[in-house]
């Protein structure tokens, strides 16, 4: 009656036979509104459950499975196949991880409705979580305090085990705004609404480093910007006027070239680089450009000088000889072995230790302290341990399993 009222000569039906714990449900698609993401999901779901017609079944010799599929697949034409699949997977792994809680995957999907996530990140969330599942030892707590290394299980918010003026170079690199997902719970940093509560978050940060730094010390930061609907937020330059209004002074910066990078979308080019900035308290701090005569640099990949014996690092480092002679980096051996260990690691931002290795050969001294108030997997604290010389490194990280992480990279420095 709903449709002749409305003129519409043809309601398509179709007939399924339902066995006893099938529900009857609605198929009917409702174009007016927008469908929510579990709605969406149950929707396809439902499909499947229907019309169970698998890759492989000869639907060119049964006409009914050839019907059958071609209505599901005029049903589910809205959604790509990524977005499928990953609805799908988020579901199956949601049933093993909560099977008692049915609501945390309706949870889950509401972070994509209420533009807080999106289903590539809701996914990979999922994913971290179904991996750490299955990882035989509970990661707990902990500080973490061997020979010269310390790392705190903590944020950098607060620094109070260091006391002023006491580290004499930092090297960091920060997580990036709206880009990756760590082993945190909530609260994480890079995953503000926007770019000014962002950087306002790293403000509280480097606060702290600008207090705990001597005044001849330096900070490398190493920090990237975002591309997000269609426009660079400019976070390295907001970066760089926020550290000025605490008090840093813009030294240098450097340019580091990956030979890996990213595509990049949209009608722009593939971004290559990612800036690292060096800051200083004052301009009588210490730098050191000795160690560049003593370094292997035939093509002149990282240095130029008007002679061998007066040379200087070039801004823009592309890791091609000498001592900046690795391009990528990667964690899949750190991985392995945490495997043994029975901790997941799903840390992948991380730079080439020749990125904190070129930055304590320009600024630090035997028998530094040297501090990554970002410390991840300990990345910096290996470069300080390769180093030497009695240089100690203290690192603030709050993720437990990165910790556990950074105990298993630099185990080996301990004996």
């Amino acid at each position: 009656m709903i449709a002749i009222e409305l003129g519409i000569p043809l309601v398509p039906v179709f007939f399924v036979k339902l066995t006893d714990d099938m529900r009857l449900v609605s198929l009917s698609s409702n174009l007016q509104r927008d469908k929510s993401t579990i709605d969406k999901y149950k929707e396809m779901m439902l499909y499947k459950e229907l019309f169970p017609v698998k890759r492989g079944n000869r639907s060119d010799l049964f006409p009914e499975l050839k019907e059958l599929r071609e209505e599901r697949d005029i049903a589910l034409s809205p959604y790509s196949k990524d977005t499928k699949d990953k609805m799908s997977s988020i579901g199956v792994m949601c049933k093993e991880l909560f099977p008692y809680e049915p609501t945390k995957l309706e949870g889950y999907f509401n972070e994509i409705d209420n533009g807080k996530s999106s289903l590539n990140k809701v996914y990979k969330k999922v994913k971290t979580l179904h991996t750490k599942s299955k990882c035989k030892n509970e990661v707990k707590y902990g500080d973490y305090k061997e020979g010269l290394v310390t790392i705190y299980n903590k944020s950098s918010e607060t620094m109070e085990e260091l006391q002023s003026e006491s580290v004499n170079v930092s090297i960091s690199s920060p997580p990036y705004w709206d880009m990756k997902l760590y082993q945190l719970d909530s609260n994480q940093l890079g995953q503000e609404r926007s770019v000014e509560e962002y950087i306002n978050n790293l403000k509280n940060h480097y606060i702290e480093v600008f207090r705990v730094l001597k005044n001849d010390g330096s900070l490398f930061v190493n920090i990237n910007d975002c591309c997000k609907d269609g426009e660079y937020q400019m976070i390295p330059q907001r970066f760089v006027l926020m550290l000025k209004s605490i008090g840093f002074i813009l030294n240098d910066e450097f340019q580091w070239l990956k030979q890996n990078p990213r595509p990049t979308g949209g009608k722009r080019s593939v971004r290559r680089h990612e800036p690292i900035f060096h800051f200083v308290k004052s301009k009588n701090f210490y730098y050191n450009e000795d160690w560049l005569k003593e370094s292997l640099d035939e093509t002149n990949s990282f240095t130029i000088g008007t002679t061998k014996e007066c040379p200087k690092l070039t801004s823009s480092l592309d890791f091609y000889g000498g001592v900046l002679k690795t391009g990528v980096a990667s964690t899949r051996e750190l991985k392995a072995k945490c495997e043994e260990e029975g901790v997941m690691l799903d840390h992948q931002a991380t730079f080439p230790i020749d990125v904190p290795m070129m930055c304590l050969l320009m600024t630090s001294k035997p028998n530094d302290i040297i501090l990554d108030n970002f410390s991840g997997t300990s990345t910096t604290g290996q470069g300080v341990m390769e180093l030497g010389q009695g240089r100690y490194f203290v690192g603030y990280e709050p993720s437990p399993e990165y910790i556990v992480a950074s105990k298993i990279r630099l185990s080996e420095y301990q004996n």
